[in-house]
């Protein structure tokens, strides 16, 4: 062979290995779900749990309890109006509610209430997809002695049939 009938026949070569490659269809990107969203099709768990410093028995010195309303409540004001959807189980000496995937779309504000703190600590709110697994985390936020008898509302939830978006405030 001729070495520019050679070259021709590479020049061939890459061109159709080029236009195969480039027609070639793509895999989309991956969808990527935030942290925060649970798609679940039983329930959302959510768990609180804390620790004391200086370190002792989290449920002598410490009792939070949790409150689930209905709506997107900002303010403490706005508790006396709303609707209460649950309260919280003590389970393992520690708080527990569950809310249920079947339950209406819409808005949701969990309450903390810090009903009596003797020694300062730091909690963690566990947000758990039952039968997905799926967990998320609001953690190590830290309270005192000075929140005793007070509440928080640390977190909003949107509920979106079976997805559950939680949105740390």
């Amino acid at each position: 062979m001729k070495p520019s009938k050679l070259t021709r026949i590479l020049f061939i070569a890459l061109l159709f290995t080029t236009a195969f490659t480039a027609c070639k269809k793509k895999d989309p990107p991956p969808v990527v779900v935030p942290e925060n969203e649970i798609t679940d099709a039983t329930e959302l768990e959510m768990y609180l749990s804390w620790s004391l410093t200086p370190t002792s028995s989290a449920t002598d010195s410490a009792d939070l309890d949790l409150y689930l309303f209905k709506g997107n409540i900002t303010q403490e004001s706005q508790l006396a109006s709303a609707q209460i959807i649950g309260t919280s189980d003590n389970v393992d000496n520690f708080e527990t509610i569950k809310l249920a995937s079947s339950i209406a779309d819409g808005d949701y504000t969990l309450v903390i209430d810090y009903y009596e703190i003797l020694k300062p600590g730091k909690y963690t709110l566990r947000f758990k997809g039952t039968a997905s697994g799926k967990i998320y985390n609001v953690s190590d936020v830290a309270f005192t002695v000075a929140d005793d008898g007070s509440i928080k509302l640390p977190v909003h939830i949107v509920k979106t049939g079976q997805k559950f978006t939680v949105t740390k405030r």
